[in-house]
């Protein structure tokens, strides 16, 4: 991305889980969709090298490197950051060979003052499972703890909501593949095992599934879809950020249909 005349003060977000498997990826996917869809410059960034999850998400192609190159100062932002099509917001795949990698915080710390000189309005990044390094938390506002309703999930939701306070992070819980069935457990009770009120409800939801094998965000493919209503919901506090409007916010979300989904008022 060129860089403009006046730095942009970037708002920077983690995207984070203990527990693989809970649908973190697709939440950043979308979360970096919606804000761009709202007009926002967004940069999502995978940093998980062993089992990246945006690339292939996406339909991209192996692009010679990304992430990890550039954390091994072998390249360049501008050289390995792509355009997302249809999407539109800017893309940094994890590269690497596959392989765990064991980088250094001071490593990470230059990678992220990089990425934060970059003039996006957004960085979206998109971790492995676990509470990654610790020492570099202190490049993002916020981390987005997903989770879903089931009771290993929530427990490894609390552990890191732990940590992250421990480090002093802003953190929101977000509970995913929510399907309103006997056998989950209900908002309440995962509120009080997580100590706090959850920031965010996405319901299980066909377009998901849809958009993985269209190589399409499930927020671009259906823009009505109870998911995607859902994830104007979450977008909704940056939205207010950056436009200080809560009118015009409410009326680029479906605040209204996902709360009746959910039965709330």
């Amino acid at each position: 991305m060129e860089k403009g005349s006046m730095d942009k003060k970037t708002y920077a977000i983690l995207t984070a889980s203990q527990k693989g498997g809970v649908g973190k990826s697709i939440v950043a996917l979308s979360l970096a969709a919606a804000l761009k869809v709202a007009g926002y410059e967004v940069l999502l960034i995978d940093t998980d090298v062993a089992n990246p999850s945006i690339g292939p998400l996406l339909g991209l192609r192996e692009t010679g490197g990304g992430y990890a190159e550039i954390v091994k100062g072998k390249l360049k932002f501008e050289d390995a950051q792509v355009v997302s099509q249809p999407t539109g917001f800017y893309v940094l795949p994890a590269g690497g060979n596959g392989e765990p990698e064991n980088f250094s915080n001071d490593d990470l710390n230059a990678f992220f003052a990089k990425a934060l000189k970059q003039n996006f309005d957004f960085i979206v990044v998109d971790t492995p499972p676990g509470s990654y390094m610790d020492g570099i938390l202190k490049n993002f506002n916020e981390a987005l703890i997903i989770t879903t309703p089931e009771e290993t999930s929530v427990f490894g939701a609390q552990r890191l909501s732990q940590i992250y306070n421990k480090y002093r992070l802003n953190h929101k819980l977000v509970i995913n593949r929510v399907k309103e069935d006997k056998f989950e457990l209900d908002e309440q009770k995962i509120e009080q095992m997580y100590g706090d009120i959850a920031y965010g409800m996405l319901p299980e939801d066909r377009t998901v599934q849809e958009s993985e094998i269209k190589h399409i965000p499930a927020y671009m493919l259906n823009r009505k879809s109870l998911f995607s209503l859902s994830i104007d919901y979450l977008c909704r506090p940056y939205m207010l950020r950056m436009q200080g409007s809560e009118e015009q916010a409410i009326q680029r979300g479906g605040l209204g249909d996902v709360k009746k989904f959910f039965g709330l008022k």
